[in-house]
């Protein structure tokens, strides 16, 4: 068995369970809502972060770990004999600064150590992990496992149909004339990643034209990137993925399904009631 340590931040969505299990470092991001900060897992529980998005969403915000945190979990391991090697799998350095944060105060880690940009979040990233922790019970090596991760980085994607107009316009995602022009014009969009950033994949009208855009994007990925597995990602409702898992599974049978909550930090900018779906090409 490898001895390696486990590093990412609570944007891999992983639970408490799975956490304390593989004994895995999470740095909690925040969750503001009404001026309160709240730590993915530490203050808050994601039904509870999302249970407040409902009722106070509008202008919640987000933070990054404090880079204390970040010095105190490197200096711990890095005394920790229990583990010869560090591995740390961050949110897309795109949209947060973790990944920096980790890099900037692991500089002074004796131990081998490698912090990757996973260039997404949510379940790409928590299956990222899954791959680490596996790998180092079946005794892969650890440049075997880091190049893995690296590749899957490049083929992990995330959409995301979100709900609010006005958080992506808080967020950045979308401008205020956007944001006017989208919701008086019943427009839908499909946001996914590209190079680690959010974009705007898909404009239609209806929702029906929405879900067909879907469908069509996932029957592909399936045929031609080997998809195996799909998580279906709710923010705060898992009521609402009901139809689209009936959907999928009518068409796509052979297409493992997992049902997740969304992560909250995403659910921030997206709103409560968002809908996703996560895979990694040829997984």
């Amino acid at each position: 068995m490898n001895r390696i340590a486990i590093v990412t931040d609570s944007a891999a969505g992983l639970s408490k369970e799975y956490i304390d299990r593989h004994d895995i470092r999470v740095l909690p991001m925040s969750v503001i809502i009404d001026g309160k900060a709240y730590r993915e897992g530490a203050d808050a529980t994601t039904g509870e972060i999302y249970d407040m998005l409902k009722d106070s969403g509008e202008g919640a915000k987000t933070s990054q770990p404090l880079f204390g945190e970040f010095m105190e979990v490197y200096e711990s391991l890095d005394k920790d004999e229990a583990y010869d090697s560090i591995v740390a799998i961050h949110a897309s350095s795109e949209l947060t600064g973790t990944y920096q944060s980790s890099l900037s105060a692991s500089a002074e880690v004796q131990k081998t150590l490698h912090v990757i940009d996973s260039r997404i979040g949510s379940y790409p990233l928590g299956k990222m992990i899954d791959t680490v922790v596996e790998a180092r019970s079946s005794g892969e090596s650890l440049p075997g496992v880091v190049q893995r991760v690296k590749d899957m980085a490049q083929q992990a994607q995330l959409y995301l149909l979100p709900q609010s107009f006005g958080q992506l316009r808080k967020s950045g995602r979308v401008s205020a004339s956007q944001s006017m022009l989208a919701s008086l014009l019943n427009i839908h969009l499909k946001l996914m990643f590209e190079d680690g950033k959010v974009i705007v994949g898909e404009k239609v009208r209806t929702k029906k034209k929405l879900i067909n855009a879907v469908m069509n994007s996932l029957e592909e990925h399936v045929k031609e990137d080997a998809v195996r597995t799909l998580a279906i990602v709710h923010a705060g409702n898992e009521s609402l993925i009901h139809d689209w898992k009936e959907r999928i599974e009518s068409r796509l049978e052979n297409l493992e399904l997992i049902v997740e909550p969304l992560v909250p930090v995403a659910g921030v900018h997206t709103g409560h009631g968002t809908v996703g779906f996560g895979f990694i090409k040829g997984y």
